[in-house]
């Protein structure tokens, strides 16, 4: 008698150790075929980089997947449909993506992450239409991926932020993260190295998008037409221009394709200056992995091209 209440004992026991191991594996099966976080991002420099740290894990969308700009950009029905369904949306700034403030009081349920406020992101103000000293206002210039350094703050968050929503992908996320650091090192260098003997030449951008890019590789003699694509300078301006172009000794003008302004036509007049494209979003370059490097990579060999 005293057997068989042993054996109906063990019996019991196997079962419940059974069912724990049935739900702890169930659980766990659970948590490795959990959807990853479903995740947006504004442009394509931040969509390549994000994509590294991702790698392995999911697909991650991109809003401005045309040739489209994200200045005073007016979001189509589809693109504001996509901003709902999903679960997080990093862009650079609000003054980059302009659409994003008004999205953030009528969208739920969406984390928006505005990376210019990342600790450690070396945020540069907006300078002055008028100088090149930095606008009183303090807005933010919102270009920040044109700094590597930035680049790399932004890898480091993303990758902190995705590991705390899917810690089951966290050690590919950290992986992720450690090869692309590494591959940004070396392109700094890289950019570093062909552009030191351009240190102090001067030359003009249009737009004034650069200037990370400018303190990043030391570019100490560069200047800009406007600080807004969208306004052009007045006539006192364009005079000022046209004289620094003869006391800077200018030979270079950079625009933003596909279209020359045609105030560049007027600042060049009678002028021997080259003028030179370079895209700071990188709008002609395919998205993904590749993007950002070939970006930087382009901006620095088109900065060499024209100022040697």
């Amino acid at each position: 008698m005293f057997a068989s209440y042993i054996t109906h004992r063990l019996i019991k026991l196997t079962g419940l150790i059974l069912l724990l191991f049935s739900i702890t594996v169930n659980s766990f099966a659970k948590d490795n075929n959990r959807e990853p976080v479903n995740i947006l991002v504004s442009i394509k420099p931040l969509h390549s980089l994000i994509s590294h740290i991702t790698d392995g894990v999911n697909q991650n969308k991109l809003l401005l997947t045309q040739q489209q700009s994200p200045h005073n950009f007016q979001l189509l029905p589809s693109q504001k449909r996509l901003i709902n369904n999903t679960d997080i949306f990093f862009y650079n700034n609000d003054n980059i993506e302009s659409f994003v403030p008004a999205l953030k009081n009528t969208t739920k349920n969406v984390e928006f992450i505005e990376l210019s406020k990342v600790s450690g992101i070396n945020a540069l103000p907006v300078r002055s239409f008028h100088s090149h000293q930095h606008h009183e206002s303090n807005y933010i210039d919102g270009h920040i991926w044109l700094s590597i350094e930035n680049a790399k703050i932004i890898a480091k968050h993303v990758s902190q932020i995705l590991s705390k929503r899917s810690p089951e992908h966290a050690e590919l996320y950290k992986e992720n993260l450690k090869s692309l650091l590494l591959k940004l090192n070396t392109l700094k260098q890289e950019n570093l190295n062909l552009l030191s003997k351009h240190q102090d030449k001067a030359y003009l951008v249009y737009h004034d998008a650069y200037q990370y890019f400018e303190v990043e590789n030391n570019l100490s003699g560069a200047h800009f037409v406007t600080s807004d694509p969208e306004h052009a300078p007045g006539i006192k301006r364009i005079t000022a221009l046209r004289k620094l172009i003869d006391t800077e000794n200018i030979q270079c003008i950079f625009y933003e394709p596909p279209n020359i302004p045609a105030l560049l036509y007027t600042l060049t007049e009678k002028k021997s200056v080259t003028l030179s494209a370079i895209d700071p979003a990188g709008l002609n370059i395919p998205m993904g992995k590749k993007h950002y490097f070939q970006l930087l990579r382009q901006t620095a060999t088109s900065l060499d091209n024209c100022l040697k």
